[in-house]
């Protein structure tokens, strides 16, 4: 893109000022500014117009670097006028930065433009955030006019034929954001870095008056629908963790899993609002686990019920003998010294009536017992991810300790366990997903097994881990069906090898549960 010099070399200067205006304001002192640049950002044109817009230039590179799209945000808000917002507009446009830092600042100045339409009379209207497409198109586009009167001296070349099918994307977007009612829902769908993905993908494209318009529309009504659907998720959790209190509930109770009263109790708003979404997007995600958990609560929770509840012991009942379930054929006994490995799969049915799950509804207390045996699960899953990951020797990578031997992952396991699609929405993220809870599923049932084994002889010390067997087969034929229309879905798409894969992975822990699940069953009788 191409500027007039001596207009360029304004708009600097303003961009200048205003850079040093917001790191002087957040350092405390002044900033020392290089002679040349002093002599350029003041208009002394006594020299060469371009070579000091080139130093100009230079020295903005490296203040880019110490300023973050959310301080540029929140310096556009307290201006009395456009004048700097449209000289930064130009600054941005006129270097069509690819950086992602450029293209963040560029949203939230083109935003900020769109929020506040001029007056006398307003030349286009913010659309509400349950507006239709057509209605929030008919302001992108009346915004699209302002955009090319404040960008007349930023020459830009046309936008690329590709570059204009992925803006029609957003008509799509749009779509989908109607359906959402919910923050966790936003938070699961990965809408948000698929955006991102699609701006990055237009390339210098972003920075036309036509791709900037539709952007700035979407931020606005995203950004208020947002923010809209957090706050009511936080005042929901606030207020759930606040009767639990008043009810006389310990702020370290557990609410589903790891999570507890106290972490309800402490979520913040207004100070995660302000932070760059790629930098609070892990705070983001744990609201969304909040409001999960919550929704179960007040909703009540149905859940299997123990398959051998019967095999209950009383604390009066006399001790007996409890037979011994055996390790995962092709591991070492549990009580031997760990260097085993799982032998591979050994195809097999579960029959129905071994661990097909009853759904009753619960009481809370069974309830809380299942958001346990999740977090369990969940924190099994957390540790082999680690191990995968950080592994010294990664051609030791698929070699798990589990308790007292070792979990062989196979090929298509480590891959799940490596791969990283958090809060992407697509089958390969569902693939990886449900692979990953089966061998998390398998490394408990090892884990609680061997506990199970160590206090089989004691009244009713093992009833614990009989309960979490139980729980972990009463859902592993849940577990089972998702894996089976995944792989229906694999085997449409003609990846035969990934259904293969996850077939292994299914029969492998069904068939040590097979095994569980009859010793448990004959201890009750």
């Amino acid at each position: 893109m191409v500027q007039d010099s001596q207009k360029e070399l304004q708009d600097l200067s303003s961009v200048h000022q205003f850079y040093l205006g917001l790191l002087e304001k957040g350092l405390g002192h002044t900033l020392p500014v290089p002679a040349e640049v002093k002599k350029a950002s003041e208009k002394q044109t006594a020299g060469d117009v371009a070579e000091l817009s080139s130093e100009l230039r230079h020295w903005l590179d490296l203040l880019d670097l110490a300023t973050t799209p959310p301080l540029v945000r929140d310096a556009l808000k307290v201006l009395p006028s456009f004048d700097t917002a449209h000289s930064l507009l130009r600054y941005f446009a006129g270097k069509a930065s690819v950086r992602s830092g450029d293209r963040d600042k560029t949203d939230c100045i083109i935003t900020h433009l769109f929020r506040k339409p001029p007056d006398n009379p307003a030349q286009w209207h913010r659309p509400e955030i349950d507006a239709n497409y057509y209605t929030v198109s008919q302001a992108a586009i009346a915004f699209e006019a302002e955009l090319y009167r404040a960008l007349a001296d930023v020459q830009s070349d046309s936008i690329p034929q590709e570059h204009l099918h992925l803006l029609r994307e957003f008509e799509y977007l749009y779509q989908e954001l109607e359906e959402f009612r919910h923050f966790d829902q936003i938070m699961d769908s990965g809408i948000v870095q698929r955006v991102r993905e699609l701006k990055q993908s237009l390339g210098k494209s972003f920075y036309h008056p036509d791709s900037l318009a539709i952007v700035a529309a979407w931020n606005d009504v995203f950004g208020r629908k947002f923010d809209v659907l957090f706050h009511d998720a936080t005042k929901q959790i606030k207020t759930f963790a606040e009767h639990i209190q008043k009810e006389g509930g310990s702020i370290l109770s557990r609410v589903d899993g790891d999570i507890t009263v106290q972490h309800l109790s402490q979520v913040e708003t207004g100070e995660l609002l302000a932070e760059d979404y790629q930098y609070a997007q892990d705070e983001f995600r744990k609201v969304s686990r909040y409001q999960k958990a919550v929704d179960n609560k007040r909703t009540g929770v149905r859940a299997p019920a123990p398959a051998a509840s019967s095999a209950v012991a009383s604390p009066d009942a006399p001790s007996l003998p409890r037979p011994t379930i055996p390790p995962p054929e092709g591991t070492p006994p549990l009580a031997a010294s760990a260097g085993g490995a799982a032998a591979p799969a050994r195809p097999t049915t579960v029959s129905s009536a071994t661990v097909t799950p009853e759904v009753l509804a619960v009481m809370p207390s069974q309830a809380v017992n299942n958001a346990v045996q999740e977090g369990k699960i969940h924190s099994a899953r957390q540790q082999i991810k680690e191990h995968v990951r950080s592994a010294t020797d990664q051609k030791l990578a698929h070699m798990v300790p589990v308790k007292k031997t070792k979990l062989t992952l196979s090929p298509a396991e480590v891959e799940a366990y490596r791969a990283d699609y958090e809060g992407e929405k697509s089958f390969r993220a569902s693939y990886a997903a449900i692979m990953m809870t089966i061998v998390a599923y398998l490394s408990r049932m090892i884990v609680e097994v061997d506990e199970y084994n160590q206090k089989a002889g004691s009244a009713y010390l093992w009833k614990p881990h009989a309960d979490a067997l139980n729980y972990l087969l009463t859902t592993l034929d849940r577990l089972n069906m998702e894996a089976q229309q995944l792989m229906a879905v694999a085997r449409a798409r003609g990846l035969a090898d990934k259904a293969t894969a996850l077939q292994a992975s299914i029969d492998k822990v069904k068939d040590y549960g097979k095994t569980v699940s009859q010793t448990l069953q004959a201890a009750e009788h």
